[in-house]
């Protein structure tokens, strides 16, 4: 009746399709060689050529010192703009770097930040190594720290302050140079804001400073003998917040007594010091207050201190187990510093007593560090339980606590959020997990036994860096990028010890952990 749908046509004798070319025939091809030419040129390119030197020196400023000096290798371009764009920079200040300075210097020559670092036992390089810095850098130096370079004098450290007249911070270590060279930077340098002293060795017979500095705003004087010639500098520099005063020979109560009643002095450190009731009561308006080994202190002067500065916060004592500060002159803090936040005692004997009014008229505490004191047990936890209700976080080590006392932190201190307990033999392994499993793994517990370490820790919460290093003066290093020494902030990889505490926040705990018992089986398969 009508025509049937087209169908498909089947042939049952069509020929085969020929086969491929071979790869032979394929390479001889014209076609083929133009489009391998393509993909050769396409490998080849480079695709950073059209970034603009700006762009390429934000990127080496996020890399790390070994990954920086890896990218200058890669060619002309990025040695230049690298050069160019690094502020930071690490010498090794031994005598041959004379030679070399001009070179390093002219290829560097938009650092901002120097130091200079030689090995104690090997010679240092001298002035004309500081006249190189000066003319190479002079204006443009911001930062500067000498360590151990021996060789240079009173007349070098004046040279280079002349030029370097935009210098900001200034940290000398185990030099020779006096009080000359450092009054000549004073001089010199008006926008100085922080000037860091230790071992001087060039001090000991040298005249007082007579200098003062406008802009001074942080101080730190370290192990020095004759450290009284600073007084003048501490008690005319109008603008100065922050002193350090830290392992210093000579009676300081004088010094402390002549600073001013309106002076800004915010931040106090004073350790292992001929300091005593005098020079501490003189002090006013204190906001932070580490107070470490001076026996001399006692309960009266840290009340007298406490009574003047209502705005204290930060309070840090380590009364070195002489039993001359204790509940007296805490609670004496408790009743006048109401904005207290973090509190630190080291050999500190403290009752009850002090806690209950620490914990009812400071009610903005949350950091709390106890070492070694002998009247904190399971009382005094179980005060710190029901009535810091601010707390986030707390330390206890070699104290007389028990599992008793630490069962009521579960119920108690509802904003803990980490928890630190070392050396106090009468809390058990089990009591520490119990207390992280009360919260439902939101409460950290770094526990560790005085036979062993155990620990029970939240990845998402971090440590402490007041309560781990309490009482320490342990100055960070600021130059991450060495020249001519090793990385000392870097490890094996060339990555700054920032990046692995980074990624130690990124990878969860049990991961990491993972990964380290995979290489140990593969390690034990090999061997």
């Amino acid at each position: 009746m009508g025509q049937c749908p087209s169908a498909p046509c089947y042939h049952h004798h069509r020929k085969p399709p020929p086969p491929p070319p071979s790869p032979a025939a394929q390479a001889a091809s014209p076609r083929f060689c133009s489009a391998a030419a393509a993909e050769d040129a396409a490998a080849e390119a480079d695709y950073t050529s059209d970034l603009p030197e700006e762009l390429l020196a934000v990127v080496f400023g996020l890399l790390g010192s070994g990954d920086r000096k890896r990218c200058s290798l890669v060619c002309r371009r990025w040695l230049a703009t690298e050069a160019s764009s690094r502020l930071r920079l690490a010498l090794d200040a031994r005598a041959p770097l004379l030679a070399a300075a001009p070179a390093i210097l002219a290829r560097f020559s938009a650092v901002s930040k120097l130091a200079l670092k030689c090995d104690r036992r090997a010679e240092s390089v001298g002035d004309p190594a500081l006249a190189l810095v000066a003319h190479r850098l002079g204006p443009g130096l911001r930062r500067l720290k000498l360590r151990s370079v021996r060789a240079v004098t009173d007349h070098g450290v004046a040279a280079l302050a002349a030029a370097a007249i935009n210098l900001r911070k200034l940290s000398v270590g185990s030099c020779t140079f006096g009080a000359k060279g450092i009054e000549a930077v004073l001089r010199s340098c008006p926008q100085l804001e922080e000037l860091s002293v230790k071992r001087l060795r060039g001090l000991a017979d040298s005249e007082p400073i007579t200098v003062s500095s406008p802009r001074l705003q942080s101080l730190a004087l370290k192990e020095l003998y004759n450290g009284q010639c600073f007084s003048c500098l501490i008690t005319r520099s109008p603008n100065l917040k922050t002193l350090k005063i830290i392992r210093c020979s000579g009676d300081w109560d004088p010094v402390l007594q002549a600073i001013p009643q309106g002076a800004l002095l915010a931040e106090l450190h004073l350790e292992k010091l001929q300091v005593s009731d005098l020079g501490v009561a003189a002090l006013c308006g204190l906001e932070v207050l580490y107070l470490a080994k001076a026996p001399e202190v006692t309960d009266d002067g840290l009340a007298a201190l406490a009574t003047k500065s209502p705005r204290l916060r930060k309070l840090h004592v380590d009364g070195w187990k002489a039993n001359r500060i204790g509940d007296r002159g805490l609670a004496t803090v408790a009743q006048k510093c109401a904005a207290l936040q973090e509190l630190v005692l080291i050999g500190v004997n403290l009752t009850s007593a002090s806690l209950e009014l620490i914990a009812a008229n400071c009610p903005t505490l949350e950091r709390l560090a106890l070492c070694g004191s002998d009247t904190f047990g399971d009382a005094e936890i179980s005060c710190v339980a029901t009535k810091c209700a601010s707390l986030r976080k707390l330390c206890i080590k070699a104290c007389p606590v028990s599992d008793a006392g630490m069962d009521k932190l579960a119920a108690g201190c509802p904003r803990l959020v980490k928890v630190k307990v070392k050396k106090c033999r009468r809390v058990t392994f089990e009591c520490a997990e119990r207390l992280r499993a009360s919260r439902h793994g939101a409460l950290a517990v770094n526990f560790d036994t005085p036979g062993g370490a155990g620990e029970l820790q939240d990845a998402s919460v971090d440590e402490s860096g007041v309560l781990e290093n309490a009482g320490s003066d342990v100055v960070q290093d600021d130059f991450d990028d060495q020249i001519g020494v090793p990385d000392l902030l870097c490890g094996t990889s060339g990555r700054p010890s920032g990046w692995k505490a980074w990624m130690s926040a990124l990878i969860p705990r049990s991961l990491s952990v993972s990964m380290f018992r995979r290489r140990l089986r593969g390690s034990s398969h090999n061997s």
